[in-house]
């Protein structure tokens, strides 16, 4: 049945091509809308939203230059300027799966793909605008917090099997575990499970699971989510919220790391995934991931200046881990480094710990003459401006002192760190994974924990368990030395015992050569050190006699 009430909208169409921006308002006219603005671009088409309210909003994804239709969505929506009974069509020549996905992500009310036709669009907002006149008085009710008006209305709708029956049953499970009627969202999800799997009920059911407490069965249903609807973008972000809220980072990572498989174009995912990856001491993943972050940024409402900086911290200490990888990114990270204070303005203390991240990162490329530059144009800048560095900028310091040969210096600033925040757990924890012990009492714990797990493992001569939970140890605490010779120990058992692999024999001769450049002769642990160097000598001679 055709919409009867197309005179009375108020239209804004947005695409890049004058061509299509006149088809497209030639349709409307055609369906009877006489209240018609268009802009070429996001910036523009986000000036005309500020100024007046639109019923509809035909949006083209490619924007040509400035941000994207998506972006365009997540601004209105950011800034609250979107009115809730407003319908944004999200429209797009591009199918790859990437780009589709990312549309459903930040949930247009249609995503239509061109060509279209006068027909098709018809069809399509005959539909749309029925349903937003129909719901018109349950978004106001919810956008003016009166639940409990919005829930008898959808009751109203959902008894009467209306044409919005089904959307309407989807808004009172949420409006009734806002209302904290857990009972009532059960029911009703377990109502519709009854006909058919729809992805919607079944993390609604997650949600019900949640809200009782019950964080294994939220899990249970998530997962059975994701096995049989996984593109349902919502139920991966459940299941991360419930990680956190357990304070289970691995498997965090894991999910996200599914979850950007999945739909790879959207910005908080990677954000949180970088993030998350970096206090999993991943590296890789993180640098990885702070780098998509940043490209997608540009332009949008989520960039954040913190991202900018952390990707090329990433990559300054992926040095130490995959030369090869850093090389690879090193490029883009310090090109985000030069744009940095165009993109978010200047800040000295900013501007001091990018020029620190930015030394470290010419010393990973062999560079050390400008690494010196760089460091001593940040003493410059700190004197100039009697700037205190916060921790965060210190630890780079500090950091910037071992890229540069002052193994010294950076002793005596981390000591002296350590010294002021004494009692600081959460900082203590940052500076922790500078220091080869660490001082705070809840890595204390873990490093030990995960320690004597390995070298229980290999008491009973299971040294892939025991590598692997050595392993674990000093992607937390990388310096840790006494975690290195137990990990050295084990590789070297395990070769011994089960024969020499080409991979086993280089990692033992990585992880001593950083004893070898950190240890001091009166540390504890030297003679140990010295007893396993021999022993890995011998066990080279070995295979190459074999050989």
């Amino acid at each position: 049945m055709a919409y009867a009430g197309y005179k009375k909208l108020h239209a804004l169409i947005v695409d890049d091509f004058d061509s299509f921006r006149m088809t497209v308002s030639k349709m409307l006219q055609e369906m009877g809308v006489n209240s018609i603005d268009t802009a070429s671009n996001g910036a523009e088409a986000l000036r005309l939203c500020k100024a007046k309210m639109y019923d509809l909003i035909l949006c083209d994804h490619n924007l040509g230059k400035g941000k994207t239709g998506q972006q365009v969505l997540e601004d209105l929506r950011y800034h609250k300027i979107l009115d809730p009974t407003a319908v944004f069509i999200l429209i797009s020549a591009e199918s790859s799966r990437s780009m589709v996905m990312a549309a459903y992500d930040s949930e247009p009310d249609e995503y239509l793909a061109k060509p279209i036709t006068t027909r098709s669009l018809q069809r399509r907002l005959d539909r749309l605008m029925a349903r937003r006149d129909k719901l018109t008085p349950v978004y106001r009710a919810i956008n003016g917090k009166q639940f409990d008006v919005a829930i008898q209305l959808c009751r109203k709708e959902v008894a009467s099997d209306g044409r919005f029956a089904a959307h309407c049953q989807k808004m009172l499970g949420h409006l009734y575990l806002e209302m904290g009627d857990v009972d009532a969202a059960e029911a009703l999800y377990r109502e519709a499970l009854e006909h058919r799997s729809l992805d919607w009920a079944m993390v609604g059911m997650a949600e019900v699971k949640r809200a009782r407490g019950d964080l294994l069965g939220a899990q249970q249903w998530l997962e059975e989510t994701v096995q049989e609807h996984p593109l349902f973008m919502k139920a991966y972000d459940l299941q991360a919220q419930i990680c956190r809220e357990q304070g289970a980072r691995d498997r965090l990572q894991k999910v996200l790391e599914h979850a950007v498989e999945v739909s790879p174009l959207a910005i908080l995912r990677q954000q949180t995934l970088a993030e998350t990856a970096m206090e999993n001491h991943d590296v890789v993943t993180a640098a990885t991931a702070y780098r998509k972050a940043v490209r997608l940024g540009e332009n949008s409402v989520y960039d954040r200046a913190d991202v900018h900086l952390d990707f090329a911290r990433a990559t300054a200490t992926l040095f130490a881990e995959d030369k090869t990888l850093a090389k690879q990114y090193a490029r883009d990270a310090l090109k985000t480094l030069s744009d940095y204070e165009q993109r978010f303005g200047k800040q000295t203390d900013r501007k001091a710990e990018a020029l620190l991240i930015e030394a470290q990162i010419a010393a990973g490329q062999g560079d050390k003459k400008l690494a010196e530059q760089l460091l001593e144009q940040t003493q410059s800048l700190l004197a100039d401006e009697g700037l205190v560095l916060s921790l965060d900028a210190s630890l780079e310091l500090a950091k910037t002192y071992r890229a540069t040969d002052r193994a010294t210096e950076a002793s005596e600033l981390l000591e002296e760190l350590t010294s002021l925040h004494a009692g600081q757990e959460r900082d203590l924890e940052k500076i922790d994974r500078l220091l080869e012990e660490p001082v705070s009492h809840k890595n204390r714990q873990l490093v030990a924990e995960i320690n004597q797990r390995g070298i229980s493992f290999y008491e009973q001569q299971q040294y892939r368990d025991a590598i692997e939970c050595f392993d674990e140890a000093l992607r937390k605490f990388p310096r840790h030395i006494g975690v290195r010779l137990n990990l050295a120990q084990a590789l070297l058992d395990k070769i011994d015992r089960e024969g020499a692999h080409e991979s086993d024999l280089a990692k033992v001769s990585v992880t001593l050569q950083f004893v070898t450049d950190t240890i001091l002769p009166n540390h504890e642990q030297f003679r140990r050190f010295r007893q396993l160097q021999d022993l890995h000598r011998q066990v080279e001679n070995k295979v190459k006699i074999g050989s």
